[in-house]
């Protein structure tokens, strides 16, 4: 055999030859490649800067502009009163319902709230899914405690009780809702309270002047009277359920989602580039150290299960490790069992996303990734500010997006019900949704490249 077809045969000895070390030398920054394709890595960061300002506060910056629909309960508990007219006949009437009628009308009409009349136990029980985002509740005593303010202030019976109405807000169902939903809904019970005061005003001049013309003698109103006439209705602002100790007033199950996704993403670029390294689609470059392992010529598709199997070994680990650090802080986490599941499903949804893209698009899914999966999702989430006040696009964007739906089903467990019916099932079904359309992209577009270009690890180069 010839010294030639050895050294062919031999890579090392071929690099140690006469001939190699009379041609190797050390390359310097004149010998980088001329290209304008140097331009596209700052352009890219350019764009990613962009696009995540115009994303995320486009999402956000706005959202009493945008708010559409946001489900709010009304009950009317109100058992009515009895009071004298006029001519001084007796009359029934029911404040309960007329102010309930009158802000289904008005604020329905506005486009901003959907104001549905339930009974307290139906209310209750939404609350306690996560379906509505507040409540305003008439108790039973309205319209006596308001009827009788007209006799008190001009020297008669009663001891001139303001009544009530409570406006209920659910911190647990978003960190900007009890936000939205005090300030949509306190001007209007404020000018009902003043549309009140209007009639009994005018009420108690009415009888001011009856006794008057009868030959009585009527005390007179008194200026605090007066001021509790033109605006009789308290209202007190107060939440659902006080939220617990450990719960980063109510962010925690948000920060819990983050913190998925983040493994998923970033778990999955590192398994990538790891797993290609092994491979030896590319170098494995770790810190000193600096390998290039023999090309294993494997299909897209088998790459991305065996990554894709890592990070399903791996996010199982990691929801368990999550939980560990959690309890170590002391945050609340009712429903463990279903914590861990969903924690499992989120990162694997995401690390699919993650995996399928770098299949199809190559290092482009890496900038792909990032936009759909933080750019994308952060603003649509649901949490910061509600679906139903983002901007359409964005309320739009909340059907595709696992932060969305790993928020819903963690929001479920750790503040909700944990129910199939509420949070956690629409969550859970939403991921298990993205995950398999991942899975469909690269199982399609794999096997398309490989018959297209060949499979990865063939080299071919370009200047």
């Amino acid at each position: 055999m010839h010294l030639d077809e050895l050294t062919e045969r031999h890579p090392k000895h071929r690099e140690n030859s006469p001939s190699a070390e009379a041609t190797r030398h050390h390359a310097t920054l004149w010998d980088l490649p001329r290209t304008l394709r140097w331009i596209i890595p700052p352009v890219g960061v350019m764009i990613i800067g962009f696009l995540g300002i115009l994303l995320y506060l486009g999402g956000l910056g706005s959202p009493a502009d945008h708010m559409e629909d946001l489900p709010v309960a009304i009950v009317n508990q109100d058992d009515g009163a009895t009071t004298t007219a006029s001519d001084g006949s007796q009359q029934k009437v029911n404040l309960g319902d007329d102010l309930t009628e009158s802000l289904m009308t008005k604020v329905n009409d506005s486009g901003e709230f959907n104001l549905q009349e339930m009974s307290s136990e139906q209310a209750d029980s939404q609350l306690s899914s996560g379906e509505i985002y507040g409540a305003i509740k008439i108790p039973h005593e309205f319209s006596a405690q308001t009827v009788a303010l007209v006799p008190a202030a001009i020297g008669g019976e009663g001891d001139g009780t303001q009544p009530t109405i409570e406006l209920i807000t659910s911190p647990q169902a978003g960190s900007m809702s009890t936000r939205l939903v005090t300030d949509g809904l306190k001007p209007g019970l404020d000018q009902a309270s003043e549309s009140i005061g209007e009639d009994l005003s005018a009420s108690a001049d009415q009888q001011v002047q009856a006794r008057q013309d009868a030959g009585q003698r009527v005390p007179e109103v008194t200026t605090v009277a007066q001021d509790v006439l033109n605006d009789p209705v308290h209202i007190t602002t107060h939440a659902w359920q006080d939220l617990q100790d450990g719960t980063a007033l109510g962010m925690s199950p948000f920060y819990w989602s983050v913190v998925l996704l983040v493994v998923g993403l970033s778990g999955s670029v590192a398994v990538h580039t790891l797993v290609d390294g092994i491979l030896g689609i590319m170098p494995v470059d770790l810190g000193p150290s600096f390998h290039q392992y023999r090309t294993v010529e494997l299909s897209r598709l088998t790459t991305f299960l065996v990554k894709w199997a890592i990070m399903l070994l791996a996010g199982a680990a990691t929801s368990g490790l999550m939980m560990l650090a959690a309890s170590v802080v002391n945050m609340p986490m009712p429903n463990g069992g279903e914590l861990f599941l969903i924690s499992w499903l989120s990162i694997a949804a995401s690390s699919a996303v993650t995996l399928a893209l770098l299949t199809a698009a190559g290092s482009l899914g890496l900038i792909l990734s990032m936009i759909y999966l933080v750019f994308l999702g952060l603003p649509s989430a649901g949490a910061v500010v509600p679906v139903e006040a983002l901007p359409g696009f964005f309320a739009w964007i909340t059907t595709i997006e696992p932060l969305h739906y790993t928020w819903l089903g963690v929001r479920d467990v750790l503040f909700f019900s944990a129910e199939r019916s509420a949070g956690l099932g629409t969550g859970a079904a939403g991921l298990a949704t993205i995950m398999a359309g991942a899975v469909v992209l690269a199982a399609v577009t794999g096997p398309l490249w490989d018959r297209l270009t060949g499979r990865r690890g063939r080299p071919t180069l370009k200047g």
